[in-house]
């Protein structure tokens, strides 16, 4: 899309305008709408698709979005398939594209030519590379929904508190998502988080959630976990786990550290530890814990038995 006068077909990514816009709010947009019905018998002329009918929802959607499209993306310009066959239309649709002048040659060596992808190759690349795009499609998802629910900071004043793992899980599912995807990983991995264990932990009174709220919602959060020191048998220790606040709310991750340290404090713990990772923000929070007044540790290496041959 940054070479100049060239532009692709992506009828799938209608539900992502909202990221389109964002990136490239200067892009060129035309939509053209097919009834769903006429879809689903050119898809069964193909002979491609076992069941068309089957798509129909999807068809539905998608039609649904470009109707998005039509009505909220600025400039855009928005025709019929039938349309097409009408030389005036594919005019309208050369200069808005283009902003250059109607060219009958061209369309009168165009006009004749059907052009049509490979839909057996196109079904192929997808089934191959499904767990890839389904993974992009889920990122991106959860970008739209942060965006369209991100709400700037009203004030520097937030609300700290424990809360129980229901609540972070809860109300904090938009954030986990976020810090998901910071890190690499899918925004609905925590379904393959160990839940149950950290269930365990709370239970035995060892699981520490710190939350920062304004007005009731969550803007970040600190998982610590509390255990007796190997070190000495009259010490307690505590290790700051995940922890992740919302770019809308810049400044709180020192505040929030400061909050479970008060409360860490407050439960007799002795020592804190704190881990910089290699993901996402971790090579950069170093720098965080030494304003806390930590001194670095050491450093931790992972070794995978699993692979290791």
């Amino acid at each position: 899309m940054g070479l100049p006068r060239h532009g692709t077909v992506e009828t799938a990514a209608a539900p992502y305008w909202r990221l389109v816009q964002e990136l490239r709010p200067e892009i060129k947009t035309v939509v053209i709408r097919r009834p769903v019905d006429e879809v689903v018998d050119s898809l069964r002329r193909t002979g491609v698709i076992a069941d068309p009918e089957a798509l129909r929802g999807g068809l539905e959607a998608l039609d649904r979005k470009l109707e998005q499209i039509s009505a909220r993306v600025p400039g855009a310009l928005s025709v019929t398939f039938a349309e097409l066959n009408d030389e005036a239309t594919c005019a309208r649709i050369f200069e808005h594209c283009l902003s250059l002048p109607h060219d009958p040659d061209w369309y009168a060596r165009a006009a004749p030519l059907n052009l049509q992808i490979n839909l057996p190759a196109q079904m192929h690349y997808y089934a191959a590379n499904a767990r890839q795009l389904q993974a992009a499609a889920r990122s991106v998802g959860q970008h739209t929904r942060t965006k369209l629910m991100s709400r700037a900071v009203v004030s520097n004043e937030f609300t700290f508190a424990q809360e129980p793992l229901e609540a972070l899980l809860r109300d904090g599912a938009g954030l986990i998502g976020e810090h998901l995807i910071m890190v690499g990983e899918p925004p609905d991995a925590i379904a393959m988080k160990n839940i149950p264990l950290l269930q365990k932990l709370e239970d035995v009174g060892i699981l520490h959630i710190t939350t920062a709220r304004q007005n009731g919602r969550m803007f970040g959060y600190l998982v610590a976990i509390t255990a007796p020191s190997l070190q000495s048998d009259d010490r307690t220790e505590a290790l700051h786990t995940s922890f992740f606040t919302s770019p809308n709310a810049p400044g709180l991750g020192l505040k929030l550290q400061r909050a479970s340290i008060a409360h860490l404090r407050e439960q007799g713990v002795d020592d804190v530890f704190f881990r910089a990772g290699t993901r996402g923000a971790g090579p950069r929070m170093g720098a965080l814990y030494r304003r806390l007044g930590a001194e670095e540790f050491g450093q931790i290496y992972s070794l995978n038995l699993k692979v290791l041959h």
